[in-house]
């Protein structure tokens, strides 16, 4: 599922790769702009947007 924030796309179920677990968050007008707001322990670390929205939300 996706949430808008903005401009943004944030999907609601963090990814994992590698070992490393994140949000993916996409452009609406340029689905190739993509950022990612990865989840270290308990803090997240990202573009401060996005990070706030996935706070508020309560997505973790």
């Amino acid at each position: 599922m996706k949430l808008d924030c903005g401009y943004w796309e944030v999907q609601t179920e963090p990814e994992e790769t590698f070992g490393k677990k994140y949000f993916v968050a996409r452009h609406r007008c340029n689905p190739t702009k993509v950022e990612l707001v990865f989840i270290k322990g308990k803090e997240l670390e990202g573009k401060k947007e996005l990070v706030e929205f996935i706070k508020k939300e309560k997505l973790i």
